[in-house]
């Protein structure tokens, strides 16, 4: 593994939120609502943790691993699933279609909403979703987008010098018509953009008063969705693949 992802010790928060169990954001409250012990002792948000280390959380003991060999699996989102860990009345969780893992869980990069389908990662080590999430890895996403109304030169140009939504500046990098030829007032199209904002695709073309009725994720940077996965399908990368992302992303 790269040396940036990699720890000898760390602290008992990160290391719980770094295999799954809750996001780096609520794994305080988790820890205070949950019964977690390193070697038979009470243990809190500082505590200090090493490999070896015997982890319990709940009674359900944990050999503390702090750098294993990162896994990748990639899921074609189908629309009507969500992505949370628990399903709803109405729609079942992601999660509850991927393969169970043996040890830790795996962790979502980023979200995509209930009616929005495509690509979604997976990974069973945070420091590697938590580079592959922010924005200061600048890490592209693309979207097919099938988009309802009049389109006009100055939409396009609108949405990609910017638009003020929830007083942030989102933009498309880029807008490429898919060239079909209809009369219909749907159009379809690939864009590009650089974050992942809530629902941050829709909103954009939302502000032009267009609507989008299809939403697809193909790409995030060098990860693409495999041509041959149908939604409800999911793929392991092997080691050779996770190398190869490891070393075009740099780390």
């Amino acid at each position: 593994m790269s040396k940036k992802l990699q720890n000898p010790k760390e602290k008992l928060a990160k290391y719980l939120a770094n295999i799954g169990f809750a996001s780096r954001r609520n794994i305080s409250n988790f820890i205070k609502n949950n019964e977690v012990r390193v070697n038979n002792k009470k243990s809190n948000h500082d505590s200090i943790i090493k490999d070896g280390d015997i982890l319990a959380v709940n009674g359900e003991d944990f050999v503390v691993e702090l750098n294993p060999p990162i896994e990748v699996l990639l899921y074609h989102k189908p629309t009507g699933q969500v992505c949370s860990t628990a399903s709803t009345e109405k729609n079942d969780s992601v999660f509850m279609h991927l393969p169970p893992r043996k040890k830790g869980k795996w962790i979502m990069v980023g979200r995509l909403d209930v009616n929005t389908s495509g690509l979604l990662i997976f990974s069973n080590n945070g420091d590697f979703v938590n580079y592959l999430s922010h924005p200061s890895s600048q890490i592209d996403r693309e979207y097919l987008c099938r988009v309802y109304g009049e389109v006009s030169d100055k939409k396009i140009n609108n949405l990609l010098r910017g638009i003020k939504i929830n007083n942030d500046l989102s933009q498309f990098s880029d807008i490429v018509p898919v060239k079909k030829t209809s009369k219909s007032k749907n159009h379809w199209f690939y864009v590009c953009l650089f974050t992942g904002k809530n629902r941050e695709v829709r909103k954009l073309w939302g502000s032009q008063k267009l609507t989008v009725n299809r939403l697809i994720r193909l790409r995030y940077g060098p990860i693409i969705l495999p041509d041959n996965m149908k939604p409800g399908g999911w793929k392991l990368l092997s080691k050779k693949e996770i190398s190869q992302l490891k070393n075009i992303l740099k780390i």
